[in-house]
């Protein structure tokens, strides 16, 4: 509701979305008959999250796809959708007569292959003793032909007698040999079968849920160079994950460990929570357009979530907590003519020689800095102010006049605080110094525009990082909490 107040006209009006005030000021123009009227939204301390978001489907964290190894007739299906399974639970099973006679032709096979090995042994039995009565014989001949009671014929017939015996003996050995080979080959085909029986029971590898049934009683597998696929299970769906298509404009916003929030069309008035688990290196290219994939794992509480859901996900890539802000629209406003224009007061918000103790502050604060560390930040920074004091290169950042290079300061400042802190940082807070720094090396100029006490927009130079689709983070610069920042304006005929 806007209230004309005297020569001045001053409107407030309530912004339901931020709870802040909204100041309208009529100001006249020389000749009298027209005014312009500034939109003003105070700036205020808040929280600020960048925000990327993507949509993508929501999956099982594990689905395993489950076929028949085997070709033949399904005879039964003992499961359904949404069936609860455990690990070896039979899901449906194969006509199992083909594969029983195959056991039993195997097992015959041995009992075959057992008795060729008795024959075999049995034989070599034998030539044994065909070999030692030839040994005998060649040493009686021996004795014989030594008393020339013998010739020398028959001892040389009792040699090769004995020699003949010995190669019997090595052929027997070979036979043998070969006749327990043979069980053997018998044994594993006989295992290969009663495997292959074992296999027309399908069963579940997984604990799980059964999200997908191809097959029913009658109908024929064919088990190829690929298994067909009859059963697809998904394991515990009391998590899930997302995976979300992030574009490349965005994607190095995005790390792992990331919170994030979606909802689904089936329940449009929840928001689930999750985090990022993973940033996939590979890039999926769509008409030009490159995106990568981001997993998100989330509970699914009374497994609410199903698979194959469509999530419309929003990540959070970074925060800040009680941090100036202004609204983007700030940002956006010049005023018509410059000669309106009045220029601020310097020294509010963060800027002169205060910020330095500011970004301390905010270092202790974030990372929960111990007094040891403060003190070696504090005293990186003195020791570089009088470095650049003395070589008459203090920047505005520390009271030097204009036409100084802050952003070569600002360089230097970031480089000692680093090496000072660096030794003393746990890994905890290493994470968070790094993701400060990157916030650091984000922070860019801008200009707004305060309404001065007389009505006349001032120039303020500010610093800002962090931005969502409302505010804009100020790090530094020429503002102070409350300043009324010209968001819009408009001309009105008095």
């Amino acid at each position: 509701m806007r209230r004309r107040l005297s020569s001045l006209f001053t409107l407030a009006v309530p912004v339901a979305a931020a709870g802040l005030a909204v100041l309208w000021l009529l100001s006249p123009n020389a000749s009298g008959d027209k005014g312009v009227v500034y939109e003003t939204v105070p700036a205020t301390k808040g929280q600020i999250r960048k925000i990327v978001s993507t949509s993508g489907p929501v999956r099982a964290l594990v689905t395993v796809s489950v076929g028949s190894q085997l070709s033949g007739q399904v005879e039964k299906v003992l499961v359904d959708f949404n069936s609860e399974v455990k690990p070896g639970d039979i899901l449906a099973t194969i006509d199992a007569q083909t594969f029983a006679a195959r056991v039993a032709q195997a097992k015959a096979d041995i009992e075959a292959a057992e008795a060729a090995l008795a024959n075999q042994e049995a034989a070599l039995e034998k030539a044994k003793a065909v070999l030692q009565a030839a040994e005998t014989n060649v040493a009686r001949q021996q004795g014989l032909a030594e008393k020339r009671l013998s010739p020398q014929l028959t001892l040389e017939t009792a040699v090769r007698d004995r020699d003949v015996a010995r190669a019997d003996i090595t052929v027997a050995q070979a036979q043998v040999a070969s006749a327990r080979a043979t069980i053997a080959q018998r044994k594993a085909a006989l295992d290969q079968a009663t495997i292959d029986l074992e296999r027309t029971d399908i069963r579940s590898p997984i604990d799980g849920t059964v999200i997908s049934r191809t097959v029913d009683p009658g109908q024929t597998v064919a088990a190829s160079l690929q298994a067909p696929e009859l059963f697809k299970i998904a394991q515990d769906l009391s998590r899930i994950r997302i995976e979300a298509q992030v574009n490349e404009a965005d994607v190095g916003a995005v790390s792992e460990g990331n919170a994030a929030s979606f909802t689904v069309d089936a329940y449009p008035d929840r928001q689930f929570e999750g985090r990022v688990t993973q940033v996939r290196l590979a890039a999926t290219e769509l008409n030009s357009v490159v995106t990568y994939t981001v997993i998100i794992e989330a509970a699914n509480e009374g497994r609410k979530l199903f698979p194959g859901m469509t999530a419309n996900v929003m990540i959070v890539s970074d925060t800040r907590d009680g941090t100036l802000r202004i609204s983007n629209d700030a940002l956006r406003f010049r005023p018509k003519t410059e000669v309106t224009a009045a220029r601020g007061p310097r020294g509010g918000g963060g800027g002169g020689p205060d910020r330095g103790a500011q970004m301390i502050e905010r270092l202790k604060t974030e990372m929960e800095l111990t007094d040891a560390q403060v003190a070696a930040v504090r005293q990186a920074m003195d020791q570089l102010r009088s470095e650049m004091s003395a070589s008459s290169e203090q920047p505005n950042f520390i009271g030097g006049g204009p036409g100084r290079d802050r952003g070569e300061f600002r360089q230097r400042m970031m480089s000692r605080i680093e090496q000072a802190l660096g030794p003393l940082l746990t890994d905890g807070q290493r994470g968070a110094f790094q993701r400060w720094k990157q916030g650091r090396e984000a922070v860019r100029p801008a200009t707004v525009w305060v309404l001065g006490k007389s009505g006349i927009p001032e120039r303020r130079s500010i610093r800002v990082g962090l931005a969502d689709d409302q505010f804009t983070e100020v790090v530094g610069g020429e503002l102070a909490e409350d300043d009324p920042v010209i968001i819009r304006a408009r001309d009105v005929k008095s």
